[in-house]
């Protein structure tokens, strides 16, 4: 039977796709480009997630379950939204994330029409469930960074975003801007949607490292969700608009 906060979360993350991330854990530092997996670092992170699939908002077709049939309608709403402002299409998929609380976009493919794969650790989706303030939006904020990795891979982005960089912070702070271009879409369809949770998100999850999986200061994440959510909310501009102006702001920060 589902719990209150499942129930909540349900009917929050509904109201996304009607009405309107990544974790950097310092566990999770074995491999070289933050949270984005290329189709051979992300075999072992394959292999211990659900069956992939994709969702289909005209089918309402369901991903890999979660374990709860409530949730598991509930996000595949919320994902077919942020696919629709996107513009791609990724497999979905939980992973077994018992190293460390994370999520991750990858260039592997599982899927004829899939552009890439996106995996949330379940351990991180237990984390942001226990959220006090807005729970569907910290879950929505995660995801919307890693579909915004999938925009860099469909557009060939990351590679300019890294080249000549000893760190991946540029790629990870386009990817904030984008999940925070999403929210400011949520906020014109529903203006009572908490995008002020994608921030605080981004905020909680910077970092003063510098090694290469670097996603950028606290600071610099937070601005970086700031900056695509005005670019959405207060200037209106369109998501192919977005995507240059969020490579703009991240190449010379």
């Amino acid at each position: 039977m589902p719990t209150r906060r499942d129930m909540v979360l349900g009917g929050a993350l509904a109201l996304i796709s009607h009405g309107c991330a990544c974790a950097q854990t310092r566990t999770v530092d074995r491999h070289g480009f933050g949270c984005m997996l290329d189709a051979g670092e992300a075999k072992p992170f394959l292999a211990r997630a659900t069956p992939l699939e994709t969702f289909d908002h005209s089918r309402e077709k369901l991903f890999a379950s979660s374990g709860n049939r409530n949730l598991d309608y509930a996000v595949a709403q919320m994902l077919s939204r942020i696919s629709d402002v996107f513009g791609v299409l990724p497999g979905f998929c939980f992973y077994d994330d018992h190293d460390g609380a994370n999520a991750f976009a990858t260039t592997a493919v599982r899927m004829g029409r899939a552009d890439g794969t996106v995996l949330f650790g379940k351990r991180y989706l237990a984390k942001c469930l226990s959220e006090k303030e807005s729970p569907d939006a910290a879950v929505a904020a995660i995801c919307a960074h890693e579909f915004g990795h999938i925009v860099q891979y469909k557009y060939k982005l990351d590679a300019e975003l890294k080249r000549g960089q000893a760190t991946v912070k540029r790629a990870e702070l386009n990817a904030d801007f984008l999940a925070g271009y999403f929210a400011g879409v949520c906020k014109l369809r529903r203006p009572g949607y908490p995008a002020a949770v994608f921030a605080t998100n981004r905020f909680s999850r910077g970092d003063f490292g510098i090694d290469h999986a670097h996603h950028g200061t606290p600071q610099e994440r937070a601005s970086a969700v700031v900056r695509g959510f005005e670019t959405a909310y207060r200037q209106r501009r369109s998501f192919a608009d977005a995507i240059q102006i969020g490579m703009n702001y991240a190449m010379h920060t």
